[in-house]
């Protein structure tokens, strides 16, 4: 994994956010929010963790997500939002997570600015799902989000003009939406 980070860290932010956003201010959202995008060992190679989130939840119920959410007023900056929503739905302590920097931030459609941390879990053998926001948790080989074959561009109409969105389908997962949008921006950083 060592090989790896040190191909992918060079394409990370790694300077400080902006100190209003930094301590939780969204900016023109309604809310800043973070996700950690987790890479983890297996088979010899990187995978990527990946959440269902449950059924019930008010936003983006039963999508495929990163471990992450909004910022609240007792996290000391947005990192440890991702750090702590990472530990309440999927049980990884914050000691187990090498952040290696993270992406630039995208406005949700639910209203929040949202914060990508890109790092590394130790160690995914243990984990404990938090059932009211999870449904489960799987991995997708990181070199399936690189081949270009595997990514579906979509277009759509809004109020504010036509918008591009991509797809990922991984045996039946099917990956959009932010999610995919964060994805696509961590591979595309790296191709160029």
């Amino acid at each position: 994994m060592e090989n790896f980070s040190q191909k992918v860290k060079p394409h990370l932010n790694q300077s400080l956010i902006d100190e209003d956003l930094w301590t939780g201010a969204p900016g023109e959202m309604e809310r800043a929010a973070a996700v950690l995008f987790p890479f983890y060992w297996k088979q010899n190679e990187p995978w990527v963790l990946l959440t269902q989130r449950n059924a019930d939840l008010k936003h983006h119920s039963g999508q495929v997500s990163f471990p992450g959410g909004g910022y609240e007023a007792h996290d000391k900056n947005i990192k440890q939002t991702a750090l702590r929503e990472t530990h309440e739905e999927i049980g990884i302590e914050a000691g187990l997570v090498d952040v290696w920097g993270f992406l630039d931030g995208i406005a949700s459609i639910s209203g929040f600015h949202v914060t990508p941390f890109v790092g590394e879990i130790k160690d995914v053998s243990q984990l404990v799902i938090d059932e009211n926001e999870v449904d489960r948790a799987f991995g997708v080989p990181f070199s399936f989000f690189q081949n270009r074959d595997n990514r579906v561009k979509n277009k759509v109409k809004t109020p504010f003009g036509d918008r591009h969105y991509y797809v990922f389908d991984y045996k039946g997962d099917v990956i959009w939406g932010l999610t995919a949008q964060i994805i696509v921006q961590l591979v595309d950083r790296i191709n160029k």
